[in-house]
């Protein structure tokens, strides 16, 4: 290769080096507007949620607030009773953390310890449970049995 190829090759690879510059740096920018939009538009998500959070939160109590053994005793099945009950009871929770994390996004700050608290976990010993559940849902119908026998049966 001559003088004049090795300088004609320089050339061309510094061309193609500011011509690679060029496009990172369009790039960065472009991502970095993207990153502006994406942060603007969490704001508003976070600022939105925190409006409702509190809605969603007494939907999903509501929806799971019926212990197990309440449902048990209307007839309902112990194992889903149970499984329901926890189920939405972890709903709450993601809620609640989604609440604090989008506190955190729009303040800086965590808030305090009474904003949107964990409900707290009780070890899922399903046995445990089921058998409470089916014991408790028992001993009412027990007391509705005997409420039923003393009105019918006892002399008032």
């Amino acid at each position: 290769m001559t003088a004049i190829d090795l300088e004609k090759a320089r050339k061309a690879a510094e061309a193609a080096a500011a011509k690679l510059a060029e496009a990172e740096a369009a790039e960065a920018a472009r991502q970095a507007e993207k990153a502006t939009e994406r942060a603007e538009r969490q704001h508003e998500l976070d600022t939105e949620f925190l409006a409702q959070w509190e809605k969603l939160d007494a939907e999903l109590m509501a929806v799971g607030s019926k212990s197990a053994a309440d449902a048990v005793y209307e007839g309902a099945d112990p194992i889903a009773a149970v499984a329901h009950f926890w189920v939405e009871r972890a709903k709450r929770n993601a809620v609640r953390a989604h609440a604090r994390i989008a506190y955190y996004r729009l303040h800086g700050h965590y808030p305090d310890e009474n904003f949107a608290r964990e409900l707290p976990e009780r070890d899922m010993r399903i046995a445990d449970r089921l058998e409470e559940a089916v014991y408790k849902a028992s001993q009412r119908h027990g007391f509705d049995q005997a409420e039923k026998l003393e009105a019918e049966w006892m002399a008032a």
